[in-house]
This record gives structure tokens, sequence and C-alpha cells, in this order.
């Protein structure tokens, strides 16, 4: 038998100690994708500290494997009865031989087995670790592949759709071209049927911006809850009644129309995007076609409730831009509210780069430029509302340099829209 009262080694614990890595590694392996099942130690694999641990406990094994098999130091022994401790332990020696000796070449064969154990446990631990490297680094391709096949088919479905509503105006067009020339044959074209195919001309390219708009604005959901925002404000203004309801100019896909409709308040829109109305229309919103500006010198003084307009005054000329502002203010009940939004110049990603992804914008608007012009143009209580900032994790960690980092994030992550937003006297 193994001698367990050594006080140099504790014999029950190494075979715990090497019990607890056998388990350990058969539940890795088991587990799935090589993880560290519930149980087991994470973090261990190789851990130097736990291998160097077991060699220095097999080490003292090592040292005390003929334990009872020879003579201590007597150390614990007074000097004067030291001698006759020695020789007492000699004759038991002599005489024990016929138990120690098979109890030495027992432990000497446990230490060996362990030693083996050990070092196969070593060798399957690391060749574990390699194939899961191997395993994470085709996950990690394949999940990379998987990903521009998913880009692949989303720009796919765009297209598709490009395709789809592009082929429905240009039978549109044409039939209408067909139906005025069997009208006319064998007489030429009015001045006024000329002047109609050259409108249609202007919305050849309406078809591609709906799908620009599908690809780079966000989903429905996603443009639905940014504007929610802006409820308070109108219901403040007491707008969307049915004397005087909200107009959306440059409406689009009609997220903030479908917001308004489903918050009980009474609006409409107006765009002159072709396909973009009638996507509208097919959701049961009331949407105009036409220009904005045209639409607002048709109405009558007092009409409204609230004029909104969401990324559409960065596309307009400073001349038609204030003239849109005195429209407003015109048409616009007192106590009426006009909210315009447009992207922040501020911030220096929006700016610098990404306000230059819509090819129709024109130029960046700084925002109290258009508190200005908002207040020359007649409208109160004019005020600026920031919004959009960068998500926290897209901001630069402030450990190192605090100062410097809180500026940049001032400069790189701060809103990325703004509102301007007044109120007519």
């Amino acid at each position: 038998m193994i001698q367990q009262n050594n006080p140099r080694i504790d014999v029950a614990e190494l075979l715990a100690l090497v019990q607890k890595e056998i388990d350990r590694q058969r539940r890795r392996v088991e587990g799935e994708g090589g993880e560290v099942l519930p149980g087991g130690d994470a973090g261990e694999t190789n851990n130097p500290y736990s291998w160097s641990q077991l060699a220095a406990t097999l080490d003292v094994a090592q040292q005390n494997v003929d334990a009872g098999a020879r003579l201590s130091t007597f150390l614990n022994y007074r000097r004067s009865i030291r001698w006759l401790v020695r020789g007492v332990g000699r004759v038991i020696l002599y005489f024990g031989r016929v138990i120690t000796v098979p109890q030495r070449d027992f432990n000497s064969a446990i230490l060996h087995a362990l030693r083996i154990t050990l070092n196969g446990i070593r060798d399957m631990n690391r060749f574990t670790d390699q194939t899961v490297r191997r395993l994470d680094g085709r996950l990690e391709a394949q999940d990379q592949r998987l990903a521009e096949l998913e880009e692949r088919d989303r720009e796919k479905d765009h297209l598709i759709a490009y395709l789809k509503s592009a082929l429905v105006m240009q039978e549109r067009r044409i039939s209408l071209f067909l139906d005025e020339a069997r009208r006319c044959l064998p007489d030429t074209f009015s001045q006024e049927e000329l002047q109609g195919f050259v409108r249609e001309k202007g919305h050849l390219l309406d078809s591609l911006y709906v799908t620009f708009e599908d690809k780079f604005r966000g989903t429905r959901e996603e443009i639905k809850e940014r504007l929610r925002v802006y409820l308070d404000v109108i219901r403040g203004a007491d707008a969307g009644t049915g004397e005087h309801p909200v107009l959306d100019i440059g409406c689009g896909r009609g997220e903030w129309l479908e917001l308004l409709r489903d918050e009980g308040i009474s609006a409409y829109g107006v765009d002159l995007n072709d396909s973009l109305a009638r996507q509208c229309r097919e959701r049961g919103l009331r949407v105009e076609i036409g220009d904005a500006l045209s639409f607002l010198r048709a109405l009558p003084e007092g009409e409204l409730g609230a004029i909104t307009g969401f990324h559409i005054i960065e596309h307009l000329p400073m001349d038609m831009l204030l003239e849109l502002y005195g429209e407003a203010v015109r048409v616009l009940r007192p106590g009426g509210v006009a909210i315009f939004e447009t992207p922040n110049p501020q911030n220096l990603l929006v700016g610098a780069c990404n306000f230059y992804a819509d090819p129709t914008h024109k130029r960046p608007l700084y925002p109290e430029t258009q508190q200005f012009f908002l207040e020359y143009r007649g409208f109160s209580r004019v005020e600026l509302k920031y919004l959009h900032p960068h998500e926290p994790a897209a901001r630069l960690p402030e450990d190192e340099a605090p100062e410097l980092a809180a500026r940049l994030n001032d400069l790189l992550s701060c809103a990325r829209d703004y509102a301007v937003i007044g109120y007519r006297p």
C-alpha cells in the first residue's frame, strides 16, 4: 500500500488532482466546439501554475518513494537518546524488508504511471487546443462568408426592387405616350402635351432614389422610432386636428405619416417622387405628388397646424429654402409649429463624410444659421434640438487621455442630426 501518513506528501490530494484533471479533459472533449462545460475550470487549459503544481507534487513523491525503507535524520529526538532510536530503527528496517521492499517498488510504479498519465493529459490538452483553434478559424471564415452572402442577397433584393419599380414606371410612361400619340395622330402634339412628356422625363430616376433610400436610410421601424421624439411637439401645438392637419413635405416612404396615423393625428404629405408617393398610397396614406414649394403657395393662409420636413432642406438652394420658410409661416395657424430636421455638420464624420453619401444633397446647413433664418422669416420661439448621437461603443475611451478623448468625442460622436423648431406667433 502507499504510505499515506508521510508529512511531506499527501497522496490522496495528489490522486484527487489527477482525477480532477482527467474529468475536466473528458468534459472538454465531450463539450460542443471545445468549450468548457459547466463545472469545469474555465481558462485552465495548459495553465502553467496547475501543471507546475502537479509536477512539484510528483517530485516530492519521488523524493519519498522509499519512505519506510530508510532511516530519517532523527532530529526530532533529544541528542541523548538519538543513538538508541537510530539503533532500534536499523533493527526494524532489517526485519521489515519483507514489507518495505515491495512497498518501495509499488510506490515507484505508481509514480511512473502518474507521470505517464499527466504527460498524456498534457499532450491531449495541447492537441485539443490546436483543434479548437483550427475549428474557430474555420468557423470565423464561414461566418465572414455568410455575412458576405447576406450582403449580396440584400443588394440583389434592392436591385430587384429597383428594376420592378422602374419597369412599372416605364410601362406607365410608354402607355401615356402611346395614348397621346393615338389621340393626336395625324395631328402633331400640342405644347401642353409636350410639357407633360418633359415632366415625365423628370421622374426617370424616381425608382433609383427609392432603392437608394431603402439601402441607406434604414428600416421603417428604425425611422419611426427616431421620429417618435416629435410627437410631444405636435401635441403641444394642438396640431393634427381635422381643421388644422399636419403637412409633411418630402414625406418619402411615409414613416412619419404612418406614425401620426397610428397616434390618431390627422396628417398628409407631399412628395415629388412618383414612386414613393405611390408606395405611400398603397399603405393607405394620403400623399400628393408635386413640388413642396408650389404646393405651399397654393394653400390658404392659416390652413395647417404643423409643417414637418425631415432631411429635405439640405436638398434646396438658399433662395428656395428662404422662400420655403416664408410660405411655411404663412400657411400655419397662430401657434402652429414647423419642424425641419437635417444632418448636423458639427459632427465631423457627418459633415465631412456621411453627408455626401446622398448625391442630391446641396451642402451641410449650420444649425445657428437655420435658427436665424426661421426667426428672420417670422417664426418665434425658435429652438434647436440635437438628436441621434453615436452609440457609447463608438466613442473613444477616456481612460488614458480623458481631456483629449472627451474633446474628440464631442467632434466625432456628438449628435448626427438636429432639428430647427419654430412657432407662428
